[in-house]
């Protein structure tokens, strides 16, 4: 039944169904006149008057306005053949309805200017035809005519609104691809900045560990590999509460936690200097965090491309702002071969956080052949 139905349906949309209707116009027209045809009278001459009026009705979907002319001039020419008794008599109903649908078919695809035009001569025709004014033959041609018009808009806006559909179908599918890279770089910067910090000192200390592995400085060595890699476990613990959608119980590190940070440097054997100019606790718990981290990849960094070098970390109050610049000198020692570990996440990942807390970052060699990195991050609060 639901093929059928589907069926029934795509044929009266389609031009197959008008052709259809001009063929069982034309066959009953032609069998009433065969049947009711007498000598001497004008029902045969009516066949010239139907037969283009159901051909008209054939084409009315793909040339309304040209169905709409061929109809105009047939009934201009009924009333002075004489075929006004038999146009308007049995034939009228059946001529009533075609012209009902080629004034419907006029609305739908034809412009508003010229459709109306051939709509309201398709009246007056009608009204010639018959003799006088009739308000019913009138509506028979406006009515279908609004009703096209009404139709077609419903078909516009329909399609706007497909089209518009496909476009925001595509785009979520773009989102939802870029949100997945984006997640998925996210991750990696996470893990980056969390995690390659404590790696550093634990490779640095090993390596020193066996160095001095017959001297003193073994068990500080290891304690403080021990160190790093429980600090690795806690910040990991903290990002899997992260991703998981949760905040961790501890909260986030910020400037507190610097000294904590320089102190696990110095254990490495990095000079690290650390100063702050200025109150500098006008951060929020974000910006804190992001100036940690700025941080921290920065003695990353120091640690992997420039073994040796001293490093001096500034946080400075500087208007309604803080910045926070760290700043090595040139590499002292022969590389330990940290520097080719890493994705190349730790300045962009930097950027982004910063970025993020409304503020920006400038990272760059220095003249004498080191490297600085400098934020500068909005404060929330100010000291009075």
């Amino acid at each position: 039944m639901p093929d059928v139905v589907g069926l029934a349906k795509r044929l009266a949309t389609s031009w197959r169904s008008d052709v259809l209707l001009a063929a069982v116009l034309a066959a009953g027209a032609v069998a009433y006149l065969g049947a009711t045809a007498t000598r001497g009278d004008q029902h045969w001459a009516a066949a010239i008057f139907v037969l283009p009026y159901a051909a008209a009705l054939a084409v009315r979907r793909r040339w309304p306005v040209a169905a709409a002319a061929v109809v105009c001039a047939l009934l201009l020419i009924a009333r002075p053949l004489g075929l006004a008794a038999t146009v308007n008599g049995a034939l009228g109903d059946p001529l009533l309805w075609a012209l009902f649908l080629i004034a419907y078919a006029v609305g739908t695809g034809a412009g508003l200017a010229t459709g109306l035009a051939a709509t309201v001569l398709l009246a007056a025709c009608l009204q010639i035809e018959n003799g006088g004014f009739d308000p019913v033959e009138v509506m028979i041609t406006i009515g279908p005519w609004l009703a096209g018009r009404i139709v077609l808009s419903r078909r516009r806006m329909t399609g706007q609104l497909e089209a518009r559909n496909d476009e925001l179908q595509a785009e979520q599918e773009l989102f939802a691809l870029e949100s997945v890279r984006y997640e998925r770089a996210r991750i990696a910067r996470e893990l980056h900045d969390i995690v390659a910090h404590c790696l550093s000192v634990m490779v640095v200390q090993a390596s020193a560990g066996q160095r001095v592995a017959d001297r003193d400085g073994v068990a500080a060595a290891l304690e403080a590999v021990a160190e790093a890699a429980a600090q690795a476990q806690t910040e990991i613990g903290r990002l899997v509460e992260l991703l998981g959608g949760e905040l961790p119980d501890g909260g986030s590190p910020g400037l507190q936690m610097v000294d904590e940070l320089v102190r696990r440097a110095s254990v490495t054997g990095l000079a690290v200097s650390c100063r702050f100019l200025g109150p500098c606790d006008g951060l929020a718990p974000a910006a804190s965090e992001a100036a940690y981290r700025v941080i921290q990849e920065a003695l990353t960094n120091a640690l992997k491309h420039a073994p040796g070098a001293p490093v001096s970390i500034t946080i400075r109050e500087q208007g309604a702002d803080v910045e926070v610049a760290v700043q090595n000198a040139a590499p002292r020692r022969r590389p330990s071969g940290l520097e080719r570990s890493g994705g190349s996440y730790g300045l962009a990942g930097m950027r982004d956080r910063v970025t993020a807390c409304g503020g920006s970052l400038a990272a760059g060699p220095t003249h004498a052949g080191g490297w600085q990195v400098s934020a500068l991050l909005p404060a929330t609060r100010h000291r009075g």
